[in-house]
């Protein structure tokens, strides 16, 4: 018998309990080796994510109710062995009882989680440290879900998969998406159903019961985006890769070194060799936790040039530029569908000027009274014409404008390609700094949605930019200087 029992001291494993008890992230250092080969390489964000998880287990302990919380960070962040694996033994520690809804977009992902946390509750170390804490049920010990003798429980699920019957105290969803597949809106609009929709109604107390969504960006209209555009509260933890105005909670940029989150598992050469496997728009949603690369992607934001109108006027002085307005349509007025968009420009000396462009759900009979009002405004003439895309309400547009008013309305050709074709085929034209935005309120919005796509909310106001340079292609001969 050691010296220590004698005297009635703590042995070595009772303080290392104690102390795992005390704090997730020293249970998180010494737990690693239960479920990883690799030798851990700490990092700050790690104990950093770890004491935010800490915070919400202790407020749920309380019984306070509490944002759901949002965390994106970099690939090789430990992110999957820290919130999906780790944490949920921790919280067993905590409260033997406690339920667990955890989900990846793969059902064999979302396995592989829990097999790694019950690996860590059934390892010799846990056991030595926490002598008789955990038993699982008999008959109740699987590989998708399993239980406790204390009635606490993990099931395991995938995007779109079933969680009927199923209520958590914590629900844990690590990458809804599978990176490959962000582009696909199908895929995109299943997701966000399971995230926002499915999975919210299995909180076992609809005040108390916390969501935790780990991923990475990918989207504007990713699951973090729509939580972040539509959850008035919400504890989101952002860590780029690279040092920039994404940070959140801003304070931590602070504990950035030479600008780099992790400067042992992604410095500069790990980044940009990253940058070169998954291209631009790849690593600025999965390292940078941005939709689109911050300077633009395919159309970036340097290329749009902008002038005030009184310039404008001084560069067309004694001149009548023709003002042609384009037009995308939508075919309902409804928040989840693109809005119509309007866009009146000219064409002068090879290049374009954007007076003004608009998005703006309509219905119908709202899109045909509004298209000569949109019109007038800005500039509208003899000359001009209105040109509306050829699909969705288009061409029943083109028929009740030209029966109800003098307007020179036509639709335009049909387009040729899918959108990202049409973009890339109109980039040199903006990357030549032909496209110039008269300063105005809509401006910063338009540039936005270009320097975006493919991956912003909408792409209307896009179309029709597309579809005026596809008009004005300085390629194309044109019979006087303003006629398009």
């Amino acid at each position: 018998m050691s010296q220590d029992i004698l005297l009635g001291l703590p042995t070595e494993m009772e303080l290392v309990a104690d102390l795992c008890r005390r704090r997730f992230y020293d249970f998180f250092l010494e737990f690693w080796e239960t479920i990883e080969a690799t030798e851990l390489v700490p990092n700050w964000h790690i104990e950093y994510i770890c004491d935010q998880l800490q915070e919400v287990y202790e407020a749920w302990a309380r019984g306070e109710t509490q944002p759901d919380v949002l965390i994106n960070v970099p690939p090789g962040s430990s992110k999957s062995t820290t919130v999906t694996q780790l944490f949920p033994a921790w919280l067993w520690i905590q409260n033997p009882g406690i339920r667990i809804i955890s989900s990846s977009y793969a059902a064999d992902l979302s396995i592989s989680h829990a097999v790694k946390t019950r690996d860590c509750l059934k390892s010799d170390k846990f056991a030595a440290v926490f002598p008789g804490l955990i038993a699982f049920k008999h008959d109740e010990d699987g590989k998708t879900a399993y239980k406790n003798t204390q009635k606490g429980q993990r099931f395991t699920t995938s995007t779109g998969g079933r969680v009927t019957g199923m209520h958590g105290d914590f629900i844990i969803i690590d990458d809804p998406i599978n990176p490959e597949e962000a582009e696909s809106e199908t895929t995109r609009i299943r997701a966000n159903r399971f995230v926002s929709k499915t999975l919210s109604t299995r909180k076992t107390n609809k005040k108390r019961t916390v969501t935790i969504l780990v991923m990475q960006r990918l989207h504007e209209l990713d699951p973090a985006g729509t939580w972040l555009e539509k959850k008035k509260s919400l504890r989101h933890i952002c860590l780029p890769a690279q040092l920039s105005g994404d940070v959140s909670p801003p304070e931590v940029a602070d504990c950035y070194t030479d600008g780099l989150l992790d400067v042992n598992r992604l410095d500069n050469e790990a980044c940009n060799k990253a940058q070169e496997d998954l291209g631009e728009y790849g690593y600025a949603g999965q390292f940078q936790q941005r939709p689109s690369p911050e300077g633009g992607g395919k159309l970036k934001k340097a290329w749009f040039q902008r002038i005030s109108w009184p310039d404008f006027l001084i560069l067309t002085k004694g001149l009548e530029p023709v003002w042609h307005i384009d037009a995308d349509t939508a075919i309902k007025d409804k928040q989840a569908n693109d809005p119509t968009a309007l866009m009146a420009s000219c064409y002068v000396d090879n290049t374009m000027y954007i007076r003004e462009v608009e998005a703006r759900r309509m219905e119908f009979p709202v899109l045909t009274a509004y298209i000569p009002v949109f019109a007038e405004r800005n500039g509208y003439g003899p000359q001009s014409m209105i040109h509306i895309e050829p699909k969705a309400s288009g061409p029943s547009a083109v028929q009740q404008l030209r029966k109800d008013t003098k307007l020179n309305v036509v639709e335009a050709p049909n387009p040729e390609g899918d959108k990202v074709s049409r973009v890339n085929l109109s980039a040199p034209f903006v990357q030549s700094l032909r496209v110039v935005c008269i300063d105005g309120s809509w401006v910063d919005g338009f540039i936005e949605e270009c320097a975006t796509f493919p991956n912003a909310k909408h792409d209307d106001r896009v179309d029709c930019l597309t579809q005026a340079i596809r008009r004005y292609n300085p390629s194309t001969p044109k019979n006087t200087r303003w006629a398009a």
